[in-house]
């Protein structure tokens, strides 16, 4: 008779529970705005920021825009309820009044139309700048204006002069992106990706308490003008002496002829002239009414 073999039951196999990961999402405070910079540019970096961070309801967002507005930005924030529903856009219209232009789209045009590279600006900045600039002046542009225009104010606004001559010969048919790109790889190539750095000479010397700082500036202004008034004195000297009459030749001492001395009259020598003029005087009369000719002195 064949046997019978009972199999022991398969254990069940046991049940290998993973643990479950909660991911901790890090809380990004906002930058504080005290109006240094452009708000529009601060505005859509708050709505980024708001949808990292989940802030889905304008409660929330009101809350932490009135938190990261200080200095003068904060003023804002006294004419404004923030408890009441339309706070998160009062709040933006109050701060786009203070800090904002008139005509923020006009402004941003002639910006935009009379913007150059910087002294010390890269090409990826100078692109940034164009960039938002173009689109404050003309948000509802489309991709090809916006290229077009990025393009031309790329290439006309270049500190390099060079620079610009070389895009405009190798890079007339390729768009903003690819022309960026060129005037990067020409940077790098002639050296000028780097920016200049200045440099200022510093005076060390002490200076004197005594002597006043203007002193120097007024000493070398003498001497400028002393040195630029020279030609003109000897001209003016020159010609003066030209004109001047000639002076005769003066006779020498020895050959002039001396001066007669007249001694002086003897005492009572007065008083007998006058006598004499008495009388002639008197003759005189008689000479006239006569009509005899005599002297008129009656020795």
């Amino acid at each position: 008779m064949p046997s019978l073999a009972v199999n022991p039951p398969t254990p069940p196999a046991p049940v290998v529970t993973q643990p479950q990961v909660v991911l901790d999402k890090q809380f990004q405070t906002p930058k504080p705005y005290t109006g240094a910079s452009s708000w529009q540019g601060y505005r859509e970096y708050f709505e980024r920021l708001a949808t990292v961070n989940g802030w889905s309801t304008t409660e929330q967002k009101t809350e932490q825009l009135a938190l990261a507005l200080e200095g003068p930005a904060s003023e804002v924030l006294r004419d404004s309820d923030t408890s009441q529903p339309q706070a998160y856009s009062v709040i933006w219209e109050a701060v786009a009044r203070r800090f904002g232009s008139l005509d923020g789209t006009r402004e941003a045009m002639r910006r935009f139309g009379s913007r150059r590279q910087e002294e010390n600006e890269t090409i990826p900045d100078f692109e940034q700048a164009l960039r938002t600039l173009h689109r404050e002046a003309w948000p509802a542009a489309t991709p090809e204006q916006r290229d077009a225009a990025l393009k031309r104010r790329f290439e006309d606004g270049l500190i390099s002069t060079e620079m610009t001559q070389f895009l405009r010969l190798h890079a007339r048919d390729l768009d903003f992106n690819a022309t960026v790109i060129k005037a990067r790889q020409f940077a790098e190539a002639t050296g000028q990706s780097k920016p200049k750095q200045r440099v200022n000479f510093i005076d060390t010397r002490p200076k004197s308490p005594a002597q006043p700082e203007w002193e120097p500036l007024l000493n070398g202004f003498k001497e400028m003008m002393t040195e630029a008034l020279q030609p003109l004195q000897r001209a003016l000297r020159s010609q003066t002496q030209g004109n001047a009459p000639r002076i005769a030749a003066s006779t020498p001492p020895q050959s002039r002829p001396a001066t007669p001395q007249l001694n002086p009259p003897p005492r009572g020598a007065w008083q007998n002239q006058q006598q004499r003029n008495g009388q002639g005087f008197r003759g005189g009369n008689a000479n006239q009414s006569g009509g005899t000719s005599r002297g008129f002195f009656q020795p």
